[in-house]
């Protein structure tokens, strides 16, 4: 009789797991798209303001700080060729283009002198711990350039990164080269990086 009210209680507790897993994913899609719908609808406004950078201006510098409280700035990679990629968590394109940036890093970054700075739009973060869907994000993906934190999204309002992923090929002599808005992948990356010659 016990190991059958044991096994009845189990049971229960299983299926109480699973409806808390269910309920949680339900409230993190819904604040995901809540997300989504916001900052696309600001979006839709701020682009109507301003066009933003573009070909041939100065990218302004800017100083944010990383998930481990490292200080990273524009300006510390003069010299360099800089990818500046804008995204989010909750960002299907971003996520698709993620690995990409990644390997390119791993393989051609430093003999091609570049530097990917790939700014997480923290304020457009939603629902739940904001740090650690940044974390998951970066180890689901298994980032190792530098991930800086725009958390007041001024830096994201500054190179107008209203679509995002939004991206800036900035030349060695710190001129921007291109503005890309969504994904790349590895070839895309490849032929800008080149063009930057």
């Amino acid at each position: 009789m016990s190991k059958k009210i044991f096994g009845l209680a189990l049971l229960v507790l299983l299926v109480a797991i699973v409806a808390v897993n269910i309920v949680q994913d339900v409230r993190e899609n819904a604040d995901t798209k809540a997300a989504q719908e916001e900052f696309y609808s600001q979006a839709d406004t701020m682009e109507q303001v301003s066009e933003g950078l573009k070909e041939g201006d100065l990218p302004p510098d800017f100083t944010l700080e990383t998930l481990d409280g490292e200080t990273v700035s524009l300006s510390d990679y003069k010299g360099k060729k800089v990818i500046l990629n804008f995204w989010a968590s909750w960002c299907p394109p971003c996520k698709a283009e993620m690995p990409h940036l990644q390997n390119y890093y791993e393989t051609k970054a430093e003999q091609e002198n570049v530097e990917i700075l790939a700014v997480n739009l923290t304020n457009a973060e939603r629902g739940g711990d904001v740090r650690k869907k940044v974390e998951n994000f970066i180890a689901e993906f298994g980032l190792t350039f530098p991930v800086p934190l725009d958390k007041n999204g001024e830096i994201g309002d500054t190179y107008q990164a209203f679509t995002i992923p939004t991206t800036y090929m900035i030349d060695a002599n710190g001129v921007i080269h291109t503005k890309i808005i969504g994904p790349m992948d590895e070839e895309t990356i490849q032929g800008m990086v080149a063009d930057m010659e």
